[in-house]
C-alpha cells in the first residue's frame, strides 16, 4: 500500500533512505521517527578517513547502540565502542528527541544548532521534565 505524502517516516523506511552527506538531516529525522525509543541525537565531530581530519558530524545513540543513517545503507547500525574506536567522535552536543524537535522549529534547519540558536535552559528542563513524566 503506498503510503500518503504527509504521513512521518517510520525508522524502516529512513534505514533504506539516502542521506550520503546529510548527517544533520539524517539523525534528526531517527530522533523524531524513533523518538518513543529514546534515542538521543548527538553533533560532534569524527574522525574522516578520506579526509584524514576531524568533520562536523550528527549521529543517534542509545544505550550501547549508534545509528549514523550517513552510512551506507545496511551498515549503519553499530555497537558504541566499535563507533568510537573507529571514527573516535568527539561530542559537543546531546539532544532528546524533544529537545531537537524544539530546535528545528525555532531554527528552521537539523543542525548544527549554534550557541545563539539554543534554548534557554528553563525550556530545556521542562521539555526533559514533560518528556520524563514529570509534569
Amino acid at each position: 500500500m503506498k503510503r500518503k505524502s504527509f504521513q512521518p517516516d517510520t525508522p524502516d523506511d529512513l534505514l533504506q533512505q539516502d542521506f550520503t552527506g546529510d548527517c544533520y538531516r539524517a539523525a534528526y529525522r531517527w530522533a523524531s521517527a524513533s523518538k518513543q525509543q529514546s534515542w538521543t541525537l548527538v553533533h560532534g565531530t569524527v574522525l574522516s578517513g578520506r579526509l584524514e581530519k576531524r568533520i562536523g558530524h550528527a549521529w543517534c545513540e542509545r544505550g550501547d547502540d549508534v545509528m549514523d543513517l550517513a552510512m551506507p545503507v545496511g551498515v549503519r547500525d553499530f555497537k558504541r565502542d566499535k563507533y568510537y574506536k573507529t571514527l573516535k567522535p568527539e561530542v559537543s552536543k546531546r539532544y532528546s528527541a524533544d529537545h531537537a524537535i524544539f530546535l528545528f522549529l525555532r531554527n528552521r534547519h537539523y543542525g548544527p544548532w549554534e550557541e545563539s540558536e539554543q534554548l534557554p535552559e528553563s525550556v530545556v528542563a521542562e521539555i526533559e521534565m514533560k518528556r520524563l513524566g514529570q509534569v
